[in-house]
């Protein structure tokens, strides 16, 4: 539901109102409130990507490296690396979409959890996204970590730098999930790990994005069939089947995750500090982030990030009737 577009579904009546469905009680319940739209249920969640740092385990072993718990810990750690002669980290900024996905959900999800509030303090004129603390922190996190990078981050594409960090070009690799089949795929003997960004005090989040919903086109013509499907697809043995194969979490109460090689992560989601971020920015804002978002890490000619952050805001204001729409009382 983090999608704009699925929330303007919603919004236009696209969807039939699924509310009262028994498979709905099924959702773990700190997500429960978070699906629904307006007061009403739409979709029925199945599954949840997520955001973390990749490791290989070989390397981190070899070394005597340890998965740290703080950010602090994390820094050192790289600035080991380097001076083992490894390169730390693989970042594949030439697709524009993995440096705000790096952002986003690794440096800014895992310290922040909910962007919910903080948005809606921005459509509403309470702050803005230059005046907000942790914004500017986690940017300038996502900048400053890259001189732990393999250097020209902007001529290194997704696709390259999965094959470069499954064949040991770095110790680690910051991406979502859905990266480890292809991680997988290019070097099966990979000994690989996840754990989630660290924050400042170590009290980390997952942050979480809904990655398959349930729902009825409104125009469905046999409402009670389309129901059953969905309660069968959304019930306890098809929902461990889907994740089983699918290397994601689950929204349904007592199915397992079962991703052996993202366990710390899955650990962190059993013990409460998943959150499922269901907050889309206005479509122009997006676009304005993923659109210019390369040039804060440029080291010369580029942009700082009061100004980038401003551009946002502003952008945002020119928007914020969007949101406030979709997300407003």
């Amino acid at each position: 539901m983090q999608d704009s577009n699925t929330m303007q579904f919603m919004k236009e009546g696209h969807f039939l109102d699924l509310t009262g469905m028994e498979c709905l009680n099924q959702v773990v319940d700190n997500y429960q409130e978070a699906i629904k739209f307006k007061g009403k249920n739409y979709v029925v969640p199945i599954s949840a990507n997520f955001s973390g740092i990749y490791y290989n385990k070989d390397k981190f072993t070899e070394k005597g490296y340890t998965v740290p718990s703080t950010y602090d810990e994390l820094i050192t750690l790289a600035e080991k690396m380097q001076a083992d002669g490894e390169t730390p980290f693989l970042f594949p900024d030439k697709d524009s979409w993995t440096l705000v996905q790096c952002w986003e959900d690794n440096i800014d999800g895992s310290a922040r959890g909910d962007r919910k509030q903080v948005y809606m303090d921005i459509a509403n004129g309470v702050t803005t996204f230059q005046e907000d603390a942790l914004f500017n922190e986690t940017l300038q996190k996502t900048i400053d970590i890259r001189q732990y990078g393999q250097g020209g981050t902007l001529a290194l594409g997704y696709d390259q730098a999965i094959s470069d960090f499954a064949t040991g070009k770095s110790c680690m690799f910051m991406q979502g999930i859905w990266a480890l089949p292809s991680i997988k795929k290019a070097n099966p003997e990979m000994n690989v790990g996840m754990f989630s960004f660290p924050s400042n005090s170590g009290d980390t989040k997952v942050s979480m994005g809904i990655d398959v919903n349930l729902a009825i086109s409104a125009k469905c013509t046999n409402t009670d069939a389309a129901k059953k499907f969905v309660e069968f697809a959304a019930s306890k043995e098809m929902v461990q089947l889907y994740v089983n194969n699918d290397y994601s979490i689950p929204c349904i109460k007592d199915v397992n995750a079962n991703i052996p090689d993202a366990q710390e992560i899955v650990d962190l989601v059993n013990n409460g500090k998943g959150v499922l971020q269901v907050t889309a920015l206005p479509k122009a804002v997006s676009d304005e982030r993923q659109n210019t978002i390369q040039k804060v890490i440029v080291p010369e000619g580029g942009e700082d990030v009061t100004s980038f952050l401003t551009k946002l805001s502003n952008t945002f204001a020119e928007n914020k009737n969007e949101f406030l729409e979709l997300y407003g009382d």
